[in-house]
């Protein structure tokens, strides 16, 4: 046996699990189709409870938010948050990805860039895995960390084709500290442009140390399936100029670095089977509302890591013993994505009303913001959420 353990992807998901694993004296070998440092597209937002959950990441944090400011379609409403405790970490993917990896290395994994799998095969005995250059690996387990079109899902039967995507565009460029702080404030002001130019999602900036990140995304999930998908490039130029109008950005801006991804939007209903796991982007941990998935990403892989210690154990690799990570991940949080999940439809409807209501009450604002930023649980605060709602439709109702 050449491995106990083979992970293909190296990101967050898979550096997480290689660390936990390597640590406990497992054999493992990291496989990655990318040259490190690499690039994601991503926004690089993080919220506390990464940094909760995962306190030795702090060193790579590259800024702190203390405030956001959240704009409906037609910026008719705006509601400004501010405050003293961090509201948003934010990280450079190549750097924050990068660095996870190192930690992994240190443990004792293994690993091989920029290599390409081609086929998996699973047998009583062992996981093979093929790798493009013919070169084939046994291992005991294998963990599919290989994001949103997962290799590993595919031929293992567990992903559905049609899996409900996010598409997405994100550019982050350079701009210098002095500039970051005219523009965003030295309290780095998130801002979310909800139905950016009229899409089923939002946009976003995020102020970093020395660089700012714009995105949009587009949930599909939440448009009818005979609609036209809107040409993101169009979107995303037309919203780099209305930032440019609105003096949020410097009026010789350029966008260089522009890159295009894909997201999940819901769990897999299965995420493991014989010898194998699936975990981040490629189980779908995704938060269904905001698109965030670096801490579902380090969570799962920090769970399933935890199973297979045990498997290791008991020299027991069926599907039997490794349905327990289904249970353990639904529990930590599964609940809350099925909850938020409910809601997802929402980004093809309206949004000024919304944000309207958030301008009108501090308590139900702090609690959507809780709640879809994922720094408290959607399940624990619900019933709370919904009484608040009702009490701010019904006050707002009475001021009219």
């Amino acid at each position: 046996m050449d491995y106990d353990v083979v992970i293909v992807g190296a990101g967050p998901t898979g550096a997480t699990a290689a660390k936990k694993l390597a640590e406990s004296g497992a054999t493992v070998l990291l496989i990655d189709k990318r040259k490190f440092p690499a690039d994601k597209p991503c926004g690089g937002g993080l919220p506390n409870r990464v940094i909760k959950r995962f306190p030795y990441i702090e060193p790579f944090i590259d800024a702190i938010s203390y405030g956001s400011t959240t704009y409906s379609m037609g910026k008719k409403y705006a509601f400004e948050m501010k405050r003293k405790s961090p509201l948003l970490y934010t990280v450079s993917r190549k750097y924050f990805d990068n660095e996870l990896v190192k930690l992994a290395l240190s443990a004792g994994a293994e690993i091989k860039t920029e290599t390409l799998v081609s086929n998996i095969s699973i047998n009583p005995s062992e996981v093979t895995i093929k790798l493009a250059s013919k070169e084939k690996i046994a291992s005991k387990i294998l963990i599919g960390a290989d994001g949103t079109r997962s290799l590993v899902a595919e031929k293992t039967g567990l992903r559905d084709k049609k899996q409900p995507i996010c598409r997405c565009l994100v550019a982050e460029e350079y701009l210098s500290e002095k500039q970051i702080e005219k523009y965003y404030s030295k309290n780095r002001m998130v801002s979310l442009f909800i139905k950016t130019q009229g899409i089923a999602g939002y946009g976003w900036v995020f102020p970093k140390k020395n660089h700012v990140n714009i995105g949009l995304g587009e949930f599909e999930s939440a448009l009818p399936h005979n609609m036209p998908r809107a040409n993101l490039k169009n979107v995303f130029s037309g919203f780099i100029e209305d930032l440019k109008s609105e003096n949020m950005l410097p009026s010789n801006f350029e966008i260089t670095n522009l890159k295009g991804g894909t997201l999940p939007i819901f769990p897999l209903k299965k995420t493991y089977t014989d010898r194998v796991l699936l975990c981040g982007d490629a189980a779908g941990f995704i938060n269904p509302i905001t698109g965030e998935g670096v801490y579902y990403a380090m969570a799962s892989g920090e769970i399933a890591a935890s199973v297979i210690q045990k498997a290791l154990q008991n020299q027991s690799y069926d599907q039997k013993s490794l349905s327990i990570y289904q249970r353990l991940w639904w529990d930590d949080f599964g609940k809350d994505l099925r909850l938020l999940g409910r809601f997802n439809n929402q980004w093809g409807k309206s949004s000024e009303k919304i944000v309207r209501l958030l301008t009108k009450d501090k308590v139900f604002a702090k609690l959507i913001v809780g709640v879809t930023g994922g720094s408290i649980s959607a399940r624990e605060y619900r019933n709370k959420l919904i009484l608040r709602f009702i009490y701010v439709l019904l006050k707002d109702k009475i001021t009219k």
